[in-house]
C-alpha cells in the first residue's frame, strides 16, 4: 500500500513539474499511470523475499503523447527513495537514453523536492583505458605509431591525421579537458583509433594497473555505484543479470527497474543468450592464442608449462574442429539450403562426439588463460603498463574462447521438457572471407525463461512500458515472449494517447490490382502509385524487403529519385538530418526505410505527414531460429500463423503507424499498399488495438471510397494465411 507521505510527495513532484516546465500539463491518462506505478512499487520485495505471484510488476502500454517518461519516473523515484532501493531506468535506443540523461533526469533533479543523484551506465569500451592511452599517445608523439597499415577511409595517407588525433586525445586527457568518455569527445574518433585506446573486462588489470587511480571507467563506475538513479540500456541490464555481481549495475534484489520501449527486451534477450562461432575462423585464431600465451610467458618470465598446456588444448580443439568441418563439408544439405538445423533430440553422433571434444578442451584452455591472467596480475606492480598491454592481447582471445565454449554448452545441453527448446544449426559463412567456412549456432527460441529466472524473480520491483506492448488487442504475445506470462498478478494498464486520431489522421487502403504474393507485379504497382502519393513535404515509405525497396527506387521517375533518400546509401543519422534540412527549406523529401525506420524515428510536424506502407510487415520464416519457434508451437497443437506470425506483424504495423502523429498538433495520412488487410480474414486481427484513424477503403477504381472507424473492422471468426 502507498503510504500517505509517499502520496503527498508524489503530488508535490507533479506540482513542481507543472510550475517549472513551460507547457507541462497533467492529463488523466498520465495520472492513471502514476497511480498504477506507485501501487505496484509499494509491493516491492525485500532481498530475501520470493517473487510470488508477480504483484511487484507493472505492465503499461502508453500511447504516444501520454508523457510516460515522467508518468513512470516520478512515482518510481519516490518509491525507490522511500523504500531504500536503487532505481535503474533502461531504454532500448541511444536516443532515448540520451533523453533520460540530458533532459528528463536533470529536469527532475532541478525541480522535484527529492534530493537525488543520477549517473549514466555504459560499457567499458565507451571509455579510454588510461594505460593504453598513455602508451599509444606517447608512441604517437615519438612518431612511432604504426597506423599506416590500418584499414578504413583514407588508408595509409590518413595516418598523419590519426597520429595527430592520438596526440590530442592524450593531451586533452592529461590537461583535464576530456574525461576519457568517448561520448564526450568534441569530435568523433574513428573506430580504428579508438580501438587502440580502449579495452574490455579481460584486458583490464583492475586495481593492479598503475593508472587505476586515473581510470575513466573506474571513475564512472564509482559514480554509478553512488547514484540513486542509474540510466542504462537493455543490453547492459541483460549483461548485468548474467554476471553474478560483477556488473557496474546494482544487484536485482536491491533494484527497482523501469524498462522503456520494453517491447524489444525479449528479442534482445534471445540475442544475448545465443552463441555462435566459425569453424575455420576458430582454427585461425587458436594459433594466435597460443602465440599470445608464449609471448606473455617469455616476456614476463612465467612458468613455461602454461605454453605447453595451451598448445595441448588448442591442438585437441583444432583436431575436433577439422573433423567437424570435414563432416559438414562432405554432407549433402548445404547445396540447396544455406543452413542445416538439428531438430529436438540428440545431435548426430559425429557432431556430438566432436562437439564434446571441443567443449572439454576449450574448458581446459580457459583454465590455462585464467591461470596466466593471475600470473600477469601478480607481475603488474613491477612491470607497469606492460601488464595492461599483455592482458589486452590475451583478452582478445579469451573473448573468442569463451564464445566457443558457450556455443558448445548450448549445442550439447539437454533439451528441456515442456519448455521452449534450444535451436541448433550449422550454416554456411560466406561473409567470413574464408572459403568453405561454416557457423555453428545455438540459441534459445525464447528469452522468456531467462528473463523470468534472472530478472523478474529477483527484481525488487519493475515497470515495463511501451507504446506497443499489445498485439491484436491483447498482451498475450508480449507476456509469452518476456516470461511475464508465468505470473498470476502483475498490474496491467493501457493508457490511451491524447491525440485525436479520428480528426487528425486517415488510413487509406487503395484498390490495388496486385497482392504482395505476386512480387514483380506488386513492386511495379507500388512504383507507379508513389509519384501521386508523395505530395507533401515529408513522406516516409516503409518496406519489409531491401530488394523491393531498391527495385521500387530504380523504377521511380528521375524527378522523384532526386528527392528520395534510401536506407543503406548513407548512415541513418545522416539520412534523417538531410531529410529535416530539406523540409526546413520547404523542399520535398522522401525517406525509403526498412524496419529500423518503423521504430524510434521521431519526425514531427511537416517532417512526416504521410507514411506509406508498401507491404504488411510479415516476417519471412526462413531462418533456423524461426523454424524452431514454429515447430515448437505446432508440437503443442497450436497455429504458428495465429500465435506468432500475425501478432508479430500487428506489432510492427503498429510501430509503423506510430511514425505519423508525434505531437498533439500533427496531421497526416497512412497509405497501406497491401489489400490483404481488408480482404483476408486475419486482416481484422491486425487492426485490433490500432489507433482510431478514419479508415478509407477504396472499393474499386470506379467506386467512391468509403470511410469507417477502426473498430468497425470486426475481428474475423477464424484466421489463416
Amino acid at each position: 500500500m502507498v503510504r500517505e507521505e509517499e502520496k503527498h510527495l508524489i503530488r508535490q513532484c507533479i506540482d513542481a513539474l507543472r510550475e517549472g516546465i513551460p507547457g507541462f500539463k497533467t492529463r488523466r491518462p498520465q495520472m492513471e499511470m502514476i497511480a498504477a506505478v506507485a501501487n505496484t512499487l509499494s509491493r516491492c520485495r525485500a532481498e530475501d523475499e520470493q517473487a510470488g505471484n508477480g504483484d511487484h510488476l507493472a505492465i503499461v502500454e502508453a500511447g504516444t503523447g501520454t508523457g510516460k517518461s515522467f508518468g513512470a519516473l516520478v512515482p518510481a523515484l519516490v518509491m525507490a527513495k522511500s523504500r531504500q532501493k536503487r532505481l535503474v531506468v533502461s531504454s532500448s535506443t541511444v536516443a532515448l537514453q540520451h533523453q533520460y540523461a540530458e533532459k528528463d533526469a536533470p529536469s527532475l533533479q532541478r525541480l522535484v523536492p527529492i534530493p537525488f543523484t543520477f549517473a549514466v551506465a555504459k560499457g567499458r569500451r565507451r571509455y579510454a583505458c588510461t594505460a593504453k592511452l598513455q602508451a599509444e599517445g606517447k608512441l604517437a608523439g615519438q612518431g612511432g605509431l604504426d597506423l599506416a597499415g590500418e584499414r578504413g577511409p583514407g588508408g595509409a595517407e590518413d595516418a598523419p591525421r590519426r597520429v595527430a588525433v592520438m596526440r590530442e586525445l592524450l593531451a586533452s586527457f592529461d590537461a583535464g579537458r576530456w574525461s576519457g568518455d568517448r561520448d564526450e569527445l568534441p569530435l568523433p574518433v574513428v573506430d580504428e583509433v579508438w580501438d587502440r585506446v580502449t579495452t574490455d573486462r579481460q584486458g583490464c588489470a583492475g586495481s593492479k594497473c598503475p593508472e587505476f587511480a586515473r581510470c575513466p571507467f573506474q571513475a564512472a563506475r564509482q559514480r554509478v555505484k553512488e547514484a540513486d538513479l542509474v540510466i542504462a540500456n537493455h543490453d547492459l541490464v541483460l549483461s548485468a543479470i548474467d554476471m553474478d555481481g560483477a556488473s557496474v549495475l546494482p544487484p536485482p534484489q536491491e533494484t527497482i527497474y523501469v524498462f522503456d520501449e520494453a517491447h524489444s527486451l525479449a528479442a534482445k534477450a534471445v540475442e544475448h543468450f545465443s552463441a555462435r562461432h566459425g569453424l575455420r575462423g576458430a582454427i585461425d585464431w587458436l594459433e594466435g592464442a597460443c602465440n599470445a600465451v608464449r609471448d606473455a610467458v617469455l616476456g614476463l618470465r612465467l612458468d613455461e608449462q602454461l605454453v605447453r598446456d595451451s598448445r595441448a588444448s588448442a591442438e585437441r580443439i583444432e583436431r575436433a574442429l577439422r573433423d567437424l568441418h570435414h563432416r559438414i563439408h562432405g554432407t549433402n544439405g548445404f547445396e540447396e539450403r544455406r543452413a542445416r538445423r538439428f531438430k529436438s533430440g540428440p545431435l548426430p553422433d559425429w557432431c556430438e562426439t566432436a562437439g564434446g571434444q571441443v567443449l572439454a578442451a576449450g574448458e581446459e584452455l580457459q583454465k590455462t588463460f585464467t591461470s596466466l591472467r593471475e600470473h600477469v596480475l601478480e607481475k603488474a606492480p613491477s612491470v607497469g603498463t606492460l601488464a595492461t598491454q599483455v592482458l589486452s592481447v590475451l583478452g582478445f582471445y579469451v573473448v573468442r574462447l569463451d564464445n566457443l565454449v558457450d556455443t558448445w554448452h548450448l549445442m550439447l545441453a539437454e533439451q528441456p521438457e515442456d519448455a521452449p527448446p534450444i535451436a541448433r544449426w550449422i550454416e554456411r559463412h560466406d561473409e567470413s572471407g574464408r572459403p568453405d567456412d561454416y557457423l555453428v549456432c545455438a540459441s534459445p527460441i525464447s528469452g522468456g525463461d531467462k528473463l523470468r529466472k534472472l530478472l523478474w524473480n529477483r527484481a525488487s520491483g519493475a515497470v515495463v512500458m511501451s507504446a506497443t506492448l499489445t498485439s491484436c488487442g491483447t498482451f498475450d504475445l508480449f507476456l509469452r515472449q518476456s516470461g511475464l506470462g508465468f505470473f498470476d498478478s502483475p498490474a496491467f494498464l493501457r493508457v490511451e494517447s491524447p491525440f485525436d486520431f479520428r480528426k487528425n489522421a486517415q488510413l487509406v487502403v487503395p484498390a490495388m490490382r496486385a497482392e504482395p504474393t505476386a512480387a514483380e507485379q506488386h513492386t511495379r504497382e507500388v512504383s507507379d502509385r508513389l509519384p501521386a502519393l508523395v505530395e507533401t513535404l515529408g513522406t516516409l515509405v516503409l518496406f519489409t524487403s531491401a530488394r523491393q525497396m531498391r527495385e521500387v527506387y530504380a523504377q521511380l521517375p528521375e524527378e522523384l529519385r532526386r528527392v528520395t533518400l534510401v536506407q543503406g546509401s548513407m548512415p541513418k543519422g545522416e539520412m534523417l538530418a538531410r531529410h529535416r534540412a530539406a523540409v526546413d527549406r520547404a523542399d520535398r523529401s522522401v525517406l525509403f526505410g526498412l524496419s529500423t525506420f518503423a521504430e524510434g524515428v521521431d519526425l514531427p510536424g511537416e517532417y512526416c505527414t504521410h507514411v506509406v506502407i508498401a507491404k504488411l510487415p510479415f516476417s519471412v520464416p526462413d531462418s533456423p531460429l524461426e523454424e524452431a519457434r514454429r515447430e515448437w508451437v505446432e508440437s503443442r497443437g497450436g497455429s504458428p500463423f495465429i500465435e506468432i506470425t500475425v501478432p508479430e506483424a500487428a506489432v510492427r504495423l503498429k510501430q509503423g503507424l506510430g511514425r505519423l502523429l508525434r505531437t498533439i498538433h500533427d496531421r497526416g495520412r497512412v497509405t497501406i499498399l497491401d489489400r490483404r488487410i481488408v480482404t483476408k480474414r486475419w486482416g481484422g486481427l491486425l487492426m485490433r488495438g490500432m489507433p482510431d484513424f478514419e479508415i478509407v477503403i477504396e472499393r474499386g477504381r470506379a467506386t467512391r471510397p468509403t470511410a469507417a472507424r477502426t473498430e468497425d473492422l470486426k475481428e474475423p471468426r477464424r484466421a489463416g494465411p
